[in-house]
């Protein structure tokens, strides 16, 4: 997580000497230059070396806010990477000199440097045009997500910016986003602009173009397979299974079932051995000559109606299911039973029936339908295992439509456990298998799951595009207009924009109007945001659906937690009473369903958040300490709860008094930074505490600036067991994990540690290189009463909930420190942890939980944590070495914490940073 290179006021810590940039030498030209511009180059030839205007390409395929950089021209895309080109350091003198940040930057960007552009950019005054320029930088450093929110934010306050809708096109196009793209285009076209508009259109006729002919293609595959289940007489359609073998095999075992002949069962003997070819082995042909020699006096008349229920897509009756085993007709009996996933029948039938033959295809589709089986009677693991080990082997036989079938799934569990990132990149993985294909249908379903996993994680603007392009692939489709619009109203209400999600919430029910579970969320949160008549109506009917449907116990909580959340509306005590059920009910599920634990969180949020409302201020710091799994304080603790618009905070005093304040009149998200959440009242009653603890429900309890910097005070957190008796305290021992030896796949530079005086007391310890793997350094920690980690924090959720520590890699590849493996140690010494780390303290967004490293250190045993939300300079050293040293000399950890922070902010000159250390005890 190393910091941007050579951004102005940024961490160098770990890296190699970094190269002289040319920005680095601005301020030691500038004289020098003022003085050579008197014979410089003439005007003209300066805006060219500035914007390399001489040449018949433009450099740059993005387009710039600066208008002379700003100029049309045909682009040429490189067929390799362009090496960046000498910047002329005399003209950007001449603009540094008129403090022309913006322009600066442009020519950076024009120049092949990004990174410097960014850096300059920090410091333009910011304007649209200054986030349109980010924007680019940021899609140049291929940051495609963060490009598009600069780039939509821009948008919704002047939507006709020319340059902000190009790049925004360019930024879709390259997300594999082409239909969204394509619409993009046609905006830009439209205005009119000469070359702009032209180039436009061309780049909207080829997406659309390349889009449609892929849809076309794989459809009249389909439609021809489809068909050919229904009608015996048609032709075998040879070449179309040949362009798409996947949906083609995926459909070819029901042609074999609807086969109402032996002969016709023969014909298809040639399309059997075609797709063999494809996907190796003679599964198919085995498997044909297997059905034609069945007794068709006995199986026509099953596969008749076989046909039937595939035509009318019913499931089947259990008389159905019942003569098909007293027939022995195992393949139709497995159709059968796939087509009626809620039919009662043998535990093992579906493993039984897919072993009567040998093919891995049949294999891996019972497998799928098993984890959903799992899933649904609340065996989570079981169900993620069982995936998995089927997408190992679907990569073993080279099945590739199953693959990207089974990512997809994958991703979506992954999603419903808050993997976010585990979620991310099989969605991903399956996406770009799907495109490679050209199998249509498995592209849409991976668009879904990615939506999914970057709405969970607060990306708006990636999870609207994701499904806008899902929207545009079938315009006309119910089901998938009344599924983009309802999660867009999710999506809207979680930027507290209630208007433009009870708009989403009614274009989702123009040909529907049931909108499901999320549906029945969002609408319960209009009713206090944007409330309407018939909002109550429309929630009973959603939840009466909710609950008569088969869902995962995680799901069922929800729905419950719903139910508890309308009635809270009508009547406070009711409704609590409701979610202190819900919370008992889930209680079985938090380990294994991430729904469950959802429930739980927000049954909470919502707890404190309405006694706030309430004026029931006393009520308060006992829901949130029973959230978090501490005692509730009673004096000098600040207490602090958020849902939506919605905040409470609760201030106990030197003397147990009580004060609060509740505010609902929040328009925007809250920020990493929530200074000014708690008000001057409730601060006056805390400033006389010699230390404040803060008990913080999620999401605010990993952001800084909760308490202003000249107080004492750190985040309560819980421990995950009881404590031991004491014992003799181990003998001091100081731990420090430095200079380690990361996975070269991971692409992490060293860290060193910090230039600090030794530990004051006892003997030191440090683990570096490849010595510095997560066993060494956790047996070393549990004897450790200091700890001191300079290493590289990672987020992979497929490896923890929380970002991991990157350490090096022990025999079998495992090379994170993570929280889960933490909470299997017990700290002897109760250290104090100084996590170095970058950001150590900053987390992905989650929509209703947290769980970070300094959270898991506090649990297995350390005395106190400190880590920042912020990236941190290499003169930290000195800081943390200040707060040990006061804490050694008797400070605890808060005082000592704000007394070193005072002393920074008053003598050392760029500080800020240290108002960002947080401190969990």
């Amino acid at each position: 997580m190393a910091a941007e290179l050579d951004a102005p006021g940024k961490s160098t810590r770990g890296r190699r000497a970094p190269r002289l940039r040319a920005w680095h030498l601005i301020p030691l030209l500038v004289f020098p230059a003022i003085l050579i511009a008197r014979s410089g180059p003439l005007p003209g030839r300066r805006d060219e070396l500035l914007w390399l205007t001489d040449t018949r390409t433009r450099p740059l395929e993005p387009r710039l806010s600066v208008p002379a950089a700003d100029v049309h021209r045909p682009y040429v895309r490189p067929r390799e990477e362009r090496p960046s080109i000498a910047v002329p350091l005399r003209e950007l003198a001449r603009l540094e000199e008129s403090g022309d940040r913006a322009g600066i930057a442009a020519s950076y960007l024009l120049h092949g440097d990004p990174q410097q552009g960014l850096a300059h950019l920090a410091h333009a005054p910011p304007s649209l045009n200054r986030d349109n320029d980010q924007a680019v930088a940021a899609f140049l450093l291929k940051r495609n997500d963060e490009a598009l929110t600069w780039l939509d934010g821009l948008l919704e306050t002047s939507p006709r910016h020319p340059q902000a809708l190009w790049n925004r096109a360019l930024v879709l196009r390259e997300m594999g986003l082409h239909l969204l793209a394509a619409s993009v285009f046609d905006e830009v076209a439209a205005l009119g602009e000469p070359g702009w508009s032209a180039e436009a259109r061309e780049q909207a006729s080829w997406l659309r173009t390349s889009v449609s002919q892929r849809a076309e293609s794989w459809n009249r595959t389909r439609t021809a397979l489809t068909q050919l289940a229904q009608d015996a007489n048609l032709p075998i359609p040879l070449e179309e299974a040949r362009r798409h073998p996947g949906i083609s095999r995926g459909l070819f075992y029901d042609v074999v079932r609807t086969a109402p002949t032996s002969a016709r069962v023969l014909a298809l003997l040639p399309l059997a051995e075609l797709l063999d070819r494809i996907h190796g082995g003679t599964a198919l042909a085995d498997h044909t000559r297997n059905i034609a020699a069945r007794d068709f006096t006995r199986r026509a008349p099953l596969a008749a109606e076989y046909a039937r229920l595939l035509r009318e897509r019913q499931p089947a009756s259990p008389d159905y299911l019942t003569r098909l085993r007293g027939a022995g007709e195992q393949d139709l009996l497995l159709g059968a039973r796939l087509l009626t996933p809620e039919a009662q029948s043998p535990p093992e039938e579906l493993e039984r029936v897919a072993r009567q033959w040998n093919d891995p295809w049949i294999h891996l589709l019972v497998q799928d339908e098993l984890a959903r089986q799992e899933g649904f009677a609340g065996e989570a693991w079981q169900a993620d295992q069982r995936l998995k080990a089927a997408l190992t082997l679907c990569r073993e036989k080279r099945l590739r439509p199953r693959c990207a079938d089974l990512l997809r799934k994958v991703s979506h569990r992954a999603t419903s456990a808050n993997r976010l990132s585990e979620a991310e990149e099989t969605g991903r993985a399956s996406w770009r298998e799907a495109q490679a294909m050209g199998e249509w249908e498995l592209e849409s379903a991976a668009l879904r799951a990615l939506a999914q996993a970057a709405r969970f994680q607060f990306r708006v603007a990636s999870a609207r595009a994701y499904l806008s392009e899902y929207l545009a692939r079938a315009p006309d489709t119910c089901d998938v207009k009344n599924y983009v619009h309802r999660n867009i109203a999710a999506l809207e209400l979680m930027r507290l924009r209630p208007k433009e999600a009870r708009r989403a919430l009614s274009r989702a029910q123009e040909c529907n109007p049931s909108v499901g579970l999320i549906g029945a969320w969002t609408l319960t949160d209009l009713m206090r945001l944007d409330p309407r008549p018939e909002d109550a109506e429309q929630i009973s009917a959603e939840l009466t659906r909710a609950h008569a449907t088969r869902e995962t116990p995680g799901r069922r909580m929800l729905a419950q937690l719903v139910q508890a959340r309308f009635e809270l509306l009508k009547d406070r005590k009711q409704g609590n009473a409701r979610l202190a059920a819900v919370i008992r009910q889930a209680a079985p599920y938090l380990t294994t369903d991430a729904d469950a634990r959802d429930t739980v969180a927000v049954a909470y949020q919502t707890m404190a958040v309405t006694a706030g409302e309430a004026g029931a201020f006393s009520e308060v710091p006992g829901v949130v300490a029973d959230h978090l799994g501490v005692a509730s304080p009673k004096q000098c603790a600040l207490i602090a709860a958020a849902e939506a618009e919605r905040t409470v905070v609760v201030a106990l005093g030197p003397r147990g008094q009580v004060l609060g304040h509740h505010d609902a009149s929040r328009k925007e998200p809250l920020g990493d930074d929530l200074s000014g959440l708690v008000p001057e009242k409730l601060l006056a009653l805390l400033r006389s505490c010699p230390r404040v603890e803060v008990l913080a429900a999620p999401p605010l309890d990993s952001r800084s600036g909760l308490l202003p910097p000249e107080m004492a005070w750190s985040y309560r957190v819980a421990m995950d067991a009881s404590p031991e008796p004491k014992k003799k305290p181990p003998p001091p021992l100081h731990v420090v994990v430095a200079n380690v030896e990361t996975p070269s796949g991971l692409g992490l530079a060293r860290l060193s540690s910090w230039e600090s005086t030794p530990a004051p007391i006892g003997q030191s310890m440090e683990l570096s290189g490849a010595q510095a793997t997560p066993s060494r350094v956790l047996e070393a920690m549990s004897r450790a009463t200091d700890i001191e980690f300079h290493a590289h924090g990672v987020v992979d959720r497929s490896l923890s909930e929380a970002p991991v520590i990157a350490l090096a890699p022990e025999y079998d590849g495992r090379y994170a420190l993570t929280s889960e493996a933490l909470k299997q140690v017990r700290l002897e010494g109760s250290p104090v942890v100084l996590l170095g780390a970058c950001s150590a303290a900053r987390l992905p967004p989650f929509l209703h939980q947290t769980s970070s490293l300094p959270q898991a250190f506090v649990g297995a045993g350390a005395r106190a944590v400190f880590a920042a939300t912020v990236d941190i300079p290499d003169s930290a050293g000195r800081f943390f070495q200040g707060v040990r040293e006061r804490i050694h000399a008797g400070a605890t950890p808060a005082v000592a914490l704000r007394a070193e922070r005072l002393r920074w902010l008053r003598d050392v000159k760029g500080a800020p940073w240290v108002t960002r250390v947080l401190l969990y005890e």
